[in-house]
């Protein structure tokens, strides 16, 4: 009877455990590095993710990109976009890495046997980053959180969707978007970009092309005739509509006609895949409605 009583706790002790483990979500042990998770973010999008969770206190290094918000500028950087430099991160400790991509592909490889935790993620529409925070918040122990901030992310899309969304589909705007004019170069059906013009209620004139960002020729704009034209150069200098004009043939084309050229929205929030993709949406939506009133 004694020995049947032994194992009965065993069996119980073992069903705690895995409880614990379950519930866990496969949180990182953030006792293993000097007593907090040190975690090092590869990606502007990560580092947005993981200050929205409220785990600015635990990042010890991010990009050259990081900029948003602004105390991320003030972390310690370790390099490009997907491009650490390998020595100052192991420098850094962390105990987790957290990228959305590798320039070098070995570079995982180097930080895993160096017996730090690596999440790269892909983020490539919606879906993609609601189970980006979710994964970031289960691994950071703050999966409530991050579940609290998916869902008003989707309040905030429905509402854009309930307001904007309810014309069919002849007769939303066609949406033409340049992210480089040399070689010209637009966003396609596999990119989130596409999503965010569908979502604020456009049709992405692009959106049945091949790839997430494709080089395209300048007479298929022309045979798009797009009502509008989103410019998102990551450089300072924007194009205008005179510029525009001057392209053969673009000068025909209805939105450089009308004038309807959206060259102004804050980049990050549009071409960064994080929590304010949904103020992208939410922007964009009203551009295209005053661009509409406008005409």
């Amino acid at each position: 009877m004694r020995y049947f009583k032994y194992l009965f706790g065993i069996l119980i002790a073992a069903a705690f455990l895995a409880l614990v483990f379950f519930l866990g979500g496969g949180q990182v042990e953030s006792e293993s590095r000097g007593g907090q998770l040190r975690i090092v973010s590869l990606s502007p999008a990560v580092t947005e993710i993981l200050f929205a969770l409220g785990m600015e206190e635990h990042i010890v290094g991010v990009t050259s990109v990081c900029d948003y918000p602004a105390e991320a500028k003030e972390i310690e950087c370790i390099g490009g976009f997907g491009n650490p430099n390998i020595e100052k991160l192991f420098d850094l400790k962390p105990g987790l890495v957290i990228a959305t991509s590798f320039e070098n592909k070995t570079t995982r490889e180097i930080l895993q046997k160096g017996g730090v935790d690596v999440m790269d993620l892909k983020i490539r529409d919606f879906d993609e980053l609601f189970a980006a925070v979710s994964k970031i918040g289960k691994m950071t122990g703050q999966g409530q959180r991050a579940e609290k901030l998916i869902a008003d992310m989707q309040a905030e899309l429905k509402a854009v969707e309930n307001k904007y969304g309810g014309q069919a589909d002849k007769n939303k705007p066609k949406i033409f978007v340049e992210l480089w004019n040399s070689p010209l170069t637009t966003a396609g059906g596999q990119s989130f970009i596409d999503e965010v013009i569908t979502r604020a209620g456009g049709i992405n004139v692009a959106g049945g092309v091949d790839g997430s960002y494709p080089i395209i020729n300048p007479e298929k704009v022309i045979e798009w005739d797009p009502d509008v034209i989103v410019l998102c150069y990551m450089e300072s200098d924007k194009a205008s509509v005179s510029q525009l004009a001057e392209r053969i043939g673009w000068s025909e084309i209805k939105a450089v006609k009308s004038g309807r050229i959206i060259n102004d929205i804050p980049l990050d929030i549009i071409l960064r895949p994080g929590p304010r993709l949904v103020d992208g949406v939410k922007e964009l939506a009203k551009r295209i409605e005053s661009a509409d009133d406008a005409d």
